[in-house]
C-alpha cells in the first residue's frame, strides 16, 4: 500500500514538474534569445571598429562608414560611404531579406552591379578575412540600426526641398552623386539638374536617349520618377544602366516625390 501511495505521489510530482517546465520554457527561451542577440550585437560592434590587441581581425567598417555608422568619406576617392542608420536599408531588406548579408559577404557589386564599388567582399568564401559567424554578427548590427531608423521614420515625408535633401542624404544617392551632388568619378553631377537633364554626363550610352530628352522637356518630374524607379526598363530596353532601380518597397512614393522636389531645386 505504501509503495502504491509513493508511486502515485511520484507520478503526480513528475506531472507537476513537467507542466511547470513547459509553462516556464517560453520565457526562458526568450530570455536566452535576448541574451544571445546582445552578445551578437556586441561582437558586431567589435568587428565594426578597428583591430585591437584582443581582436586583431575586424572589418574596420568605421574607416569608411564613420565611428557609429553614420557614413563618411571613402579615402580620397570622393565617394561617400552610406549612412547605415537609414530607413532605406530596412526598405531594401523588405524586398530582399539577405540584402545586408550579401553586401558584406560578397561586396557592393552583388546588389549594384557596379564592379568599381568600393565596398569589398569580407567573407572567407569570397577571399575576405571574416568567417561566416563574423559576417552574421556584422549583419545583425547593421540590420538592428536599419530597423531602428525605420521605426523613427514612420511619419509621412513632406514634399519639400528640406525633406527631399534628407532623403538624399540618408539614401545611397551620395555614394555615386556625392554629398554636394557634384558627381563621383564617372557618375553625373546633379547640381544643375533643375535646369537641364544630365544626358551628356551619363557613364554609359542608353538606347532611348531621344525619348529621355523629350520626356524631360515635357515633364521633368515625371521623367525623374521614371528614371529613378527603373531607368533600365523605361529608357534602355531593359538592359542595366549604372542607375539602380528603386521600387516603391525600397523608396516609398512620398520619399521619392520629396527627393525629386529637392533635385529640381538644384539650379546654377
Amino acid at each position: 500500500m505504501r509503495a502504491k501511495t509513493l508511486g502515485v505521489f511520484l507520478i503526480t510530482a513528475f506531472a507537476f514538474f513537467v507542466a511547470l517546465y513547459w509553462l516556464s520554457d517560453l520565457p526562458r527561451r526568450e530570455a536566452r534569445f535576448d541574451q544571445d542577440q546582445k552578445e551578437l550585437l556586441a561582437y558586431g560592434e567589435e568587428l565594426f571598429g578597428p583591430p585591437t590587441p584582443e581582436n586583431q581581425v575586424t572589418a574596420n567598417c568605421q574607416r569608411c562608414h564613420g565611428p557609429t555608422g553614420e557614413g563618411g568619406e571613402v579615402g580620397d576617392t570622393g565617394r561617400r560611404a552610406p549612412n547605415l542608420h537609414s530607413p532605406s536599408i530596412a526598405q531594401k531588406l523588405a524586398v530582399n531579406p539577405e540584402y545586408v548579408n550579401l553586401v558584406i559577404r560578397f561586396g557592393g557589386v552583388v546588389v549594384s552591379g557596379n564592379v568599381t564599388s568600393p565596398m569589398p567582399a569580407w567573407s572567407v568564401e569570397a577571399g575576405g578575412p571574416l568567417t561566416i559567424q563574423q559576417v552574421d554578427a556584422l549583419t545583425a548590427l547593421v540590420e538592428s540600426w536599419a530597423a531602428e531608423a525605420a521605426k523613427q521614420s514612420q511619419a509621412p515625408v513632406a514634399n519639400t526641398v528640406e525633406a527631399g535633401q534628407e532623403v538624399y542624404q540618408t539614401s545611397d544617392c551620395q555614394g555615386c552623386h556625392g554629398p554636394e551632388l557634384q558627381g563621383v568619378g564617372d557618375y553625373p553631377n546633379l547640381q544643375n539638374i533643375g535646369n537641364e537633364p544630365v544626358t551628356d554626363k551619363l557613364p554609359n550610352p542608353i538606347s532611348q536617349l531621344d525619348n529621355l530628352k523629350a520626356d524631360y522637356a515635357k515633364d521633368p518630374r515625371q521623367f525623374l520618377e521614371d528614371w529613378i524607379r527603373d531607368s533600365a526598363a523605361n529608357y534602355n530596353d531593359g538592359d542595366p544602366t549604372e542607375m539602380p532601380a528603386h521600387p516603391e518597397a525600397q523608396l516609398p512614393d512620398d520619399a521619392l516625390q520629396a527627393l525629386i522636389t529637392f533635385l529640381l531645386a538644384q539650379k546654377q
